[in-house]
């Protein structure tokens, strides 16, 4: 069973905002998603008020579940809670997603990408994003410069070396 969303697809969007999730995504959604009885449609959060993104971010429902404990063991008041209050609660809405994946993207999430018939699907382990197709391509080049700066002096550089000192946990991480 899918327990990531991984993969890069391009999806068709019609000028209602409807689109289909790839396949792969569609499994990984329900498996993430402890919630979601056999039969039933699994969660699906969608975040698209981040002004520094030029996507939006996809939750499942294990994911959107364990962001939000999170977010309420902060203390009120906190600017941080504040940020993810607003960025997770009020710039953030759950879809439906019917039996065949197909959902309609929140008007606010069309208006931030723009998007001109298709839609690029980004797996990101517990999330996906969703951006339009010029800006995948930049994405390539934004790793590609990444990657030079991390490589720096070293003459053998594996990415997966990254994975050995980890900086900080991911907001949307599903670790408890």
């Amino acid at each position: 069973m899918d327990t990531r969303f991984q993969g890069t697809n391009v999806c068709k969007v019609d000028g209602k905002g409807r689109v289909s999730l790839p396949a792969k995504f569609r499994r990984t959604l329900q498996a993430q998603d402890a919630s979601c009885a056999t039969g039933d449609a699994p969660r699906l959060y969608v975040a698209y008020g981040n002004p520094m993104n030029d996507f939006v971010e996809c939750l499942s429902g294990n994911a959107y579940d364990a962001l939000d404990r999170r977010i309420q063991s902060m203390p009120e008041g906190e600017e941080e809670r504040e940020v993810l209050e607003i960025l997770f609660y009020s710039l953030c809405d759950e879809v439906q997603v019917d039996d065949t994946g197909r959902f309609v993207l929140p008007a606010m999430a069309r208006e931030k990408l723009a998007l001109d018939g298709e839609a690029v699907f980004q797996g990101k382990g517990t999330k996906f994003h969703i951006l339009k197709p010029a800006d995948s391509e930049a994405s390539k080049d934004k790793l590609a410069a990444m990657l030079a700066k991390l490589s720096e002096g070293k003459e053998f550089f594996n990415p997966v070396s990254l994975a050995n000192t980890p900086k900080s946990t991911p907001v949307t991480d599903n670790a408890e």
